[in-house]
């Protein structure tokens, strides 16, 4: 007969909760926990996100990337 393979602690572990009685238990549990906090978890229809961004569109047609940088990019940050 060939012996059982050396479990090391993840094995040892999943090893007692499948013989152990309790595993129902604990597993019903925490379903109902789960369903519960779902419910008493406060939620609105259309909630008020403040999202830290802001999305600029500024044409300079035939600028330099060096050029935007510094004539509107650094002014803007600064302003904003």
């Amino acid at each position: 007969m060939a012996s059982e393979p050396k479990l090391g602690l993840a094995g040892k572990l999943a090893k007692s909760f499948l013989r152990s009685k309790l595993t129902p238990l604990i597993v019903l549990a925490s379903l109902m926990l789960g369903i519960l906090a779902v419910v008493i978890t406060p939620r609105e229809e259309e909630p008020q996100i403040i999202v830290p961004m802001v999305d600029l569109y500024i044409p300079y047609p035939g600028a330099s990337p060096k050029e935007i940088e510094s004539q509107v990019t650094a002014p803007m940050e600064r302003r904003l």
